[in-house]
């Protein structure tokens, strides 16, 4: 059987990996407002901006306590970063439902879709290559802020339509 060799895209751009991302998303959100759920709508947002390095560098570089309006303001600083995240999120939509898909599959999401949202299950993990640490840190991040903040104004910063 011939050896196959995954390219450094393929092996962040797949849905394992998109479910751990979208699943410390969902945790950074039911750890800044208990009792809430993200709308299944808000996934489609994690990959795009954690995914992209320049848009995940500038995600890491935002401390937590500034919140999602600080880092739109570091991308409007150069505005095709901002405008892009909507194209992205449009070219990722198959990876964010496989990444869904496989996150309810291994039980680190359960989906309630009666509300169209997702809860992020209890679930111990080893701790992350140190290549991908700040990914996974970053999601929780961007999970928080979004907690901050109602969908629809999420999505107005961004500048992407739901």
């Amino acid at each position: 059987m011939a050896d196959h060799v995954l390219s450094p895209v393929a092996q962040v751009q797949n849905p394992a990996f998109g479910a751990t991302l979208i699943w410390r998303f969902a945790r950074g959100y039911e750890l800044e407002k208990p009792g809430s759920k993200p709308t299944l709508q808000l996934l489609f947002l994690v990959l795009p901006l954690i995914l992209h390095r320049i848009t995940m560098e500038k995600l890491r570089s935002t401390n937590q306590s500034s919140g999602l309006a600080k880092f739109v303001e570091k991308l409007g600083a150069e505005r095709e970063l901002l405008f892009s995240i909507h194209e992205r999120a449009l070219a990722l939509r198959g990876l964010t439902l496989e990444s869904i898909s496989a996150a309810v599959v291994t039980k680190l999401l359960a989906v309630d879709y009666e509300a169209a949202a997702a809860h992020a299950n209890d679930v111990t993990m080893r701790n992350p290559p140190e290549r991908l640490k700040h990914h996974m840190a970053s999601a929780e991040k961007l999970g928080r802020w979004c907690a901050r903040l109602p969908a629809g104004n999420v999505f107005s910063l961004l500048k992407v339509e739901p």
